[in-house]
Formats: structure tokens, sequence, C-alpha cells
């Protein structure tokens, strides 16, 4: 019975650790992502991370103990996230840091880099498209512009 209990608090307490450095990591990802759009869902994304950690706090709970629920358990989380604020915090956060500067930026440079191509392929197509018209648009304007004109 004590060794279960104590295998409880264990699990909690590194649940706790898990849940602040998957907020935190969250939270460091989202505000270095280089898009607006991004950041307007930063709420939205960080409860939908809050619930489905709750979720797995839970089932963690459930796995160990059969879903009781003592209240040590969430003291137990409430202490491994204050444990990975003042433990591990500098590393998980240069961790985040790694991560974004390493995969995330890189997507979204290529992705930047893919639209200019694209915006400046539409320009020089309109541009060309406009100075073969121009002639014809010249010689309409001197010739038959005065044609076309309503007569009073």
């Amino acid at each position: 019975m004590m060794s279960a209990q104590l295998v409880s608090v264990l699990v909690m307490f590194i649940s706790g650790i898990a849940v602040g450095a998957v907020i935190d990591c969250t939270r460091t990802v989202l505000n270095e992502i280089p898009s607006k759009i991004m950041r307007r869902f930063t709420y939205l994304v960080e409860w939908i991370i809050w619930i489905s950690l709750g979720i797995c706090t839970f089932y963690f709970l459930f796995l160990v103990k059969g879903g009781q629920w003592r209240v040590v358990d969430p003291l137990a989380q409430i202490a491994g996230i204050f444990a990975y604020e003042f433990i591990f915090q500098k590393i998980a956060r240069f961790l985040g840091r790694v991560i974004v500067n390493i995969l995330i930026k890189p997507i979204f440079f290529i992705g930047h880099l893919i639209v200019r191509i694209i915006r400046s392929l539409i320009r020089l197509l309109l541009n060309g498209i406009a100075l073969l018209a121009r002639p014809f648009y010249k010689f309409y304007k001197k010739y038959l512009a005065k044609s076309f004109q309503k007569k009073k």
C-alpha cells in the first residue's frame, strides 16, 4: 500500500515536470514563430494543450492507482511544476529555441521564399502582357477612340 502511494506521488511529480515543460515549450515555440496568424491562436492552442495534458494526467493516475484520486496527487503535480520552473526551465527553453531555429524557422523561410517567387513570376507575367498590349492601346487611343465616342 505504501509503495503504491509512493509510486503514485512520484508519477504525479514527474507528470508535473512534464506538464511544466510542455506548456513552457509551447509558449516558447509559439512566441518564436514568425507568423502573426499563429500568434492570434496562441490562447486556443494553449487551452487545447492544457486539456490534453489534463486528460493524460488522469490517464496516468488511472494506470497507477486504478483511478483513485487523493489530495496528495495534485499537490505532487503542482510540486513537479514548481520543480520544473526552478530547476529545468532553462534547459527546456534552450531546447525549445534550438528546435525553433533548426526546424520551424527554416520551414517558414522556405514557405515565404516560395510565396515571393510566385509573386515575382505573376508580376513578371503581368508586366510582359502589359508590354505586349501597350502598342495596341496607344493605337486605339490615337486613332480609334474618337470614332467610338458619342456624338452630341
